[in-house]
């Protein structure tokens, strides 16, 4: 993280050229270069990557390109509005990011309040280093004010080295951590029961379910167990419930669909992105017709669901009231400094129905 403070020695008023604002921004150099010159020339979202990159290179108002931006910018540090880290896990190759959606969102809105955003990728073995940076002066860059944290993993790792050191934090997440910070709760479970509740209404009797091998999936599989015993009447044993436990990446969600399809599964209950986008690879290997062989209902975002084939229904939360609700809550905490108060929020996600769950054929 780069910045400048008014008042800072010449030498830090650097020139940034144009294919590091581009880089930063993730856009093209000649998307930046109008985003700088003539702003509605450009979408909104990619005027706000490029905003992002002016205020985390120190670039706004220092050189002559973005002299010319129209619309107002992030404040920041040192203008009364503070700097907000916005801290995910890395996502490895492979794997697809569940919280992209969310953090689009979170970005945008900052942006329209005129804060500032830093985009912080946390990766286990650097977190010491990064909440160093994070919280820190030293590194040429200023000091962030507070963070929201999506996902866990060494996401929540670094939120407890940040917390620790008295950062204003709130966590987004599908687990329940015993932490102490802030947090908004993603309730899988409550989406489990809705996913469960819909696939026997339309007929499924036999029902399985693939989760991430993470600490929220002990409390997925209960559920799933619990919403099979209460709606189906059944013990929900092992062989009645059927669990896969799988890695990340998309191959493991073949290996998991190819083992619930082996336990004679009609629906598919799916909490991740990769292992939903591996069971429709592995249904198309076998050449099963989804949903007509086999339905498919996630819990949680898959990027581009309403496109895929079949479009696929999923039990999802409101990502714009998540979003909202992190960032009032994060300005509340900065402003109230060390009078702040512990917040514990918990979501229900909502079933959106598409085309990939439809009741089973009979045979």
């Amino acid at each position: 993280m780069t910045g400048h403070h008014p008042g800072q020695p010449q030498p830090e008023h650097r020139h940034v050229r144009l294919s590091e604002i581009a880089g930063a921004a993730g856009v093209s150099k000649a998307t930046a270069s109008r985003a700088l010159r003539d702003p509605d020339s450009v979408s909104a979202a990619s005027l706000a990557k490029v905003q992002q990159a002016l205020a985390i290179l120190g670039a706004a108002g220092h050189s002559p390109e973005t002299q010319h931006i129209g619309r107002p910018q992030p404040a920041g540090p040192g203008t009364g509005e503070p700097l907000i880290a916005l801290i995910k896990p890395a996502v490895s190759a492979g794997n697809v990011d569940p919280y992209s959606r969310l953090a689009e969102i979170l970005t945008n809105r900052m942006f329209a309040l005129r804060i500032a955003v830093v985009h912080v990728e946390a990766i286990a073995e650097r977190n010491a280093a990064l909440a160093d940076t994070i919280l820190g002066d030293d590194h040429g860059g200023p000091k962030v004010s507070g963070a929201i944290v999506v996902g866990g993993g060494a996401a929540g790792a670094l939120a407890g080295m940040l917390g620790e050191r008295g950062l204003p934090l709130i966590r987004i997440s599908n687990a329940r951590h015993d932490d102490g910070i802030s947090r908004i709760y993603l309730d899988a479970t409550g989406g489990i029961d809705t996913a469960v509740a819909h696939l026997v209404h339309l007929g499924h009797r036999r029902i399985g379910l693939a989760v991430l091998r993470d600490s929220a999936a002990p409390a997925r599989i209960a559920g799933f167990r619990k919403a099979m015993a209460g709606i189906l009447h059944i013990p929900a044993t092992r062989d009645q419930a059927p669990v896969v436990e799988a890695a990340g990446g998309a191959m493991a969600g073949v290996a998991a669909a190819d083992e619930l399809l082996d336990l004679r599964c009609t629906a598919v209950i799916v909490c991740a992105p990769s292992l939903s986008f591996g069971l429709l690879e592995a249904a198309q290997r076998l050449k099963l017709d989804v949903p007509r062989d086999l339905s498919l209902l996630t819990v949680g975002d898959v990027p581009d669901a309403d496109v895929v084939q079949p479009p696929l229904s999923q039990v999802v939360y409101d990502w714009t009231t998540v979003a909202q609700s992190a960032i009032d809550e994060i300005r509340t905490m900065i402003a109230a400094g060390e009078k702040r108060v512990h917040v514990d929020y918990t979501v229900d996600p909502d079933l959106v129905l598409r085309a990939s769950a439809v009741p089973p054929q009979r045979r």
